[in-house]
């Protein structure tokens, strides 16, 4: 079966280009030793200025999912939903929740979802919850859509979404989950909303954490590598 896989990829790097978004290696998305890279991942906390709920991220942000995660969003390549998902998973599950858990995607904005034509934030948590056996709703809108975060800094970055959610009531304890935690205002504006309509916010669970203190201490590492 291997065998056959590895034909299929080799096949698809020739013809139609495909190769890992990490690496350049013959994949669709991500080679083998990329993910396991990945998957060698041990959940840890992350720590962020007025985060007030406990936050556990799968996986540094960078050198790996700094490539996966954009092509995932912006590109099109739907099919890392699993290997992402895989991930969130984990650090959902390092929270210890009950069955009875929730998981609340972060609302992305509605010019991005036109844009990508998905809404990846929606589609990662569905997933998640899948692999998880648990439910996954939606409960967060945005009021004030404030403007693309990338262009922004850590302090402009809060006032950007400070006040600008609003969230449906549920009985049942969440996990709030997103794909990236860069300053951890979404998280906290997020958890602000769901605890002020009166759901019980457990934490909050993210692949990957920007953090670029976790980052210096992989900058030397090329996943991957050369394959003959």
């Amino acid at each position: 079966m291997g065998d056959v896989r590895d034909f299929l990829v080799s096949a698809a790097h020739l013809f139609l280009g495909a190769e890992c978004a990490v690496c350049g290696n013959p994949a669709w998305g991500a080679c083998g030793p990329c993910l396991r890279v990945l998957d060698a991942g041990v959940p840890f906390p992350v720590h962020r200025h007025g985060l007030r709920i406990p936050v556990l991220a799968a996986n540094n942000y960078r050198p790996i999912l700094e490539k996966l995660v954009p092509v995932f969003k912006d590109d099109g390549a739907l099919h890392l939903s699993g290997v992402l998902s895989a991930r969130l998973a984990q650090a959902v599950a390092g929270l210890h929740p009950p069955a009875t858990v929730c998981l609340v995607p972060v609302p992305s904005l509605a010019s991005a979802v036109r844009h990508r034509g998905n809404d990846h934030a929606v589609m990662l948590a569905a997933r998640t919850a899948r692999r998880l056996g648990v439910r996954c709703r939606p409960l967060l809108t945005r009021t004030a859509w404030g403007v693309d975060q990338r262009i922004l800094g850590a302090r402009d970055r809060q006032r950007n979404v400070a006040g600008s959610m609003s969230a449906l009531r549920l009985e049942a304890p969440v996990i709030i989950v997103d794909d990236v935690c860069t300053t951890g205002a979404s998280l906290v504006e997020a958890a602000r909303a769901l605890s002020e309509a009166g759901v019980l916010v457990l934490g909050g669970a993210v692949v990957g954490d920007a953090d670029r203190r976790g980052w210096a201490r992989e900058r030397d590492f090329h996943p991957g590598g050369p394959q003959s």
